[in-house]
This record gives structure tokens, sequence and C-alpha cells, in this order.
């Protein structure tokens, strides 16, 4: 083995082993390096070598000497505060106030030893979750009350939202005054939902109605029912509310579509 003076210059020449760093003095492997009588190693070379690969750790070559430096480069580290993500980018430990525990929810909060969500927090959130839920089951409600109703005695679908059901209690109106005065009503031609005109007089009227008030009746009393069973679910959002609901025009179309 090559020997050296206190200078660091060989006193012979040949090949010797040695250990490199990188730039940011980590060390980067070992290989073997000829040395002339006289000369001295390369920049960044040395003679000792480092300690073993430790996981999560770099090798880093500080006050002559190989050195364990914590390496967490290319993980991502969340604010304890705000649970903001970092990407670390450089040797060390992670910086005060970040863990590499990911936040497993938006409302989380950091105990000081791990993510949680106090009872109140949980509370809140599930108070909002079931507002959510309301307002998706009224839209439910309101989209099986409006969207249109199937009287099978006339074979007809009729459009049942609000502006519909006024025009046809006014045109039932007319023909009850006309039933009164003793006079003989003329069926009134009709639009149905298809868009092909229909006539109907005021017994039609009578029942299309009535039909439209106790479909309305039933959807409002579904919707309370399933918003009392959403309101029992350990996890409101996962509550199926899609049984019981009248069948909209629009969802007879695109079953007969796909039937064909």
């Amino acid at each position: 083995m090559i020997q050296f003076d206190q200078q660091g210059f060989a006193l012979a020449s040949g090949e010797i082993t040695v250990y490199q760093t990188n730039s940011n003095n980590e060390f980067s492997g070992a290989t073997t390096e000829f040395v002339s009588l006289g000369g001295s190693l390369s920049a960044n070379s040395y003679l000792d070598a480092p300690p073993k690969v430790k996981n999560g750790f770099a090798i880093i070559r500080e006050n002559n000497s190989w050195q364990y430096v914590e390496d967490h480069r290319g993980k991502t580290v969340y604010s304890t505060f705000d649970r903001s993500s970092l990407e670390m980018k450089e040797l060390g430990k992670i910086p005060e106030n970040y863990t590499a525990v990911a936040p497993f929810s938006d409302s989380c909060e950091w105990n000081g030893k791990k993510w949680t969500i106090s009872k109140a927090k949980q509370a809140e959130i599930k108070a909002n979750q079931q507002q959510q839920m309301r307002e998706k089951i009224n839209a439910k409600r309101d989209e099986s009350c409006y969207g249109g109703i199937y009287i099978e005695s006339l074979g007809k679908w009729f459009d049942s939202d609000e502006t519909s059901f006024v025009k046809m209690m006014g045109a039932k109106a007319v023909m009850d005054d006309d039933l009164a005065n003793g006079k003989e009503s003329t069926p009134e031609l009709w639009i149905c939902a298809d868009n092909s005109v229909t006539q109907l007089n005021r017994d039609d009227f009578a029942l299309i109605i009535r039909t439209i008030k106790e479909q309305v009746s039933a959807m409002h009393a579904l919707a309370v029912q399933h918003k009392a069973q959403m309101g029992q679910a350990d996890e409101p959002l996962d509550y199926d509310y899609s049984q019981g609901w009248a069948v909209t025009y629009q969802q007879h179309l695109a079953e007969q579509n796909n039937a064909d």
C-alpha cells in the first residue's frame, strides 16, 4: 500500500483505493486511483473508508471525517399547522412543524404525535355532510315531483311542473264554470310531454291534477323519510336515497332508448 507523508504526498508511485464525494461532500463511491511519487490524491478523494450505508441517511464528509446525515430527499412532508405539503430536496432533518405522516383528511389536526379529528370537528363535518345530503334529497324530490307524470288511462305523459299545473287548474276552472252554468264545455287541445297533441275534457283535467297532487304529496313524504334515515347514518354521504322515487319523463325516455 502506498504511503503518504504528513503533507499528503505519496512516497512511492502506484494504485490505491480512494473514497470520493460529490460537490455536496456526499459519499459517491470508491475507485482505484494512480498516484505518482510526490503526488497527492485528487480533489474530493479520501483514504479512510466511510461507514456502512444506513437506511434513511446519507454519508457526508465533514470536519475531516465521515458522518451520517438524515436523508429525506424526494419525500413529501406536511405542515402540522395547515397540512400543506413540501417536497424535501436537501439533506437534513425534517423541518420543524412538519411531519412525514400524511394527513388523512382536510379536517384533521396535528396533536403533537399524530393527525386526529376532534369530536367537535367530527360533529361539524357530519352536520355539513347531512346538509349536503338533504339538499341532494330535496333536488331528487323536486325532480320526481315536477319531471312529468304518466296517466295510464290516457296513455300519455304530461308535464307536471308548476307552470303546466297552473295552466291545467285554469283550464279545469273554466270547464267548472261552464258546468255550473249548464253549459257544455268543449274539450281543450293539450300538448303532451312528447309534444304530441291530445284532447282533454273536464274529467281528464281533474284526473291529471289529482294524480299530480298525489305524486307531489308522496314524493315529499318519501323525502322526509329518506332525510330521517340519512340523519341516523354513521356516514351520511354513503346513504343510498335512490329508492322509491317516481319515474320522470326523461328517465322514461332513457329507459326506452336503452331498450332499443
